[in-house]
């Protein structure tokens, strides 16, 4: 049996969620500007499209909006804008603007997001074993600060958001930042995520092993890859 020796878990669904629902802060930061918009209208397109622009064949890269985070937050708000543009809504540039300005600035926010009730009792799983978990996340600028408000930033490593490295998952640049911060090999790293392509085969393509967290129990099933339901179920070794 071989054991892990550093875990990397995924935030968004996995670790955590936005407490409203994924589009609660373009529908708040609409309304505050006084256009009106509908969850259906921004589902109408995955939010990974918005991402086609910065796309590689290995995944999306955006090294020269990551230099600061001054620079992320104008590529976090012209994102914005075109989710909004997308989805049909109509309004002058000027109200768009600072509808993309206003979510940015809200998604920095800790107050907005919830750990599920597994995150620490897994976590507290995981060190009892002598295992150190890292945060691997396609996230904003302001994770590692976002997860110290919510009580368990002191429980990682260390906490690696796309935002701050220039790559998001699956591109395996990523993941080496996670086995450069955690000091790991491949082979010695599992990764946790509740995508299938961003986080179990964009992990296995960097050499880690990885683990499908499907809460629901409705994903088919895929060969070779571990399902679990739940946090407290990371697997401890494998053979």
């Amino acid at each position: 049996m071989h054991p892990p020796r550093t875990v990397c878990l995924d935030f968004d669904r996995t670790l955590g969620f936005m407490a409203a629902g994924n589009f609660s802060l373009y529908l708040r930061a609409a309304e505050e500007c006084g256009v009106s918009v509908t969850e259906e209208q921004l589902a109408a397109r995955p939010l990974e499209d918005a991402w086609e622009q910065w796309m590689t064949p290995e995944g999306p890269a955006h090294l020269d909006a990551s230099v600061d985070e001054a620079s992320f937050r104008r590529l976090r708000e012209a994102l914005h804008r075109a989710r909004i543009r997308a989805a049909g809504i109509e309004c002058d540039d000027a109200t768009l603007g600072r509808i993309g300005a206003r979510v940015a600035a809200l998604e920095g926010e800790a107050v907005h997001y919830r750990l599920y009730d597994d995150a620490v009792p897994g976590l507290e799983r995981l060190a009892r074993a002598g295992l150190q978990a890292v945060v691997v996340s396609n996230h904003v600028w302001q994770l590692p600060e976002i997860m110290r408000a919510l009580g368990c930033g002191a429980r990682f490593e260390g906490v690696v958001t796309s935002a701050r490295v220039g790559y998001r998952k699956p591109h395996p640049e990523i993941f080496r930042a996670a086995l450069r911060l955690s000091g790991s090999a491949p082979e010695d790293a599992l990764m946790v995520g509740d995508s299938l392509s961003a986080d179990v085969s964009g992990a296995q393509a960097a050499g880690l092993r990885a683990v499908l967290l499907d809460r629901s129990g409705e994903h088919p099933p895929v060969e070779g890859v571990t399902v679990i339901r739940s946090l407290v179920d990371i697997p401890l070794t494998w053979t």
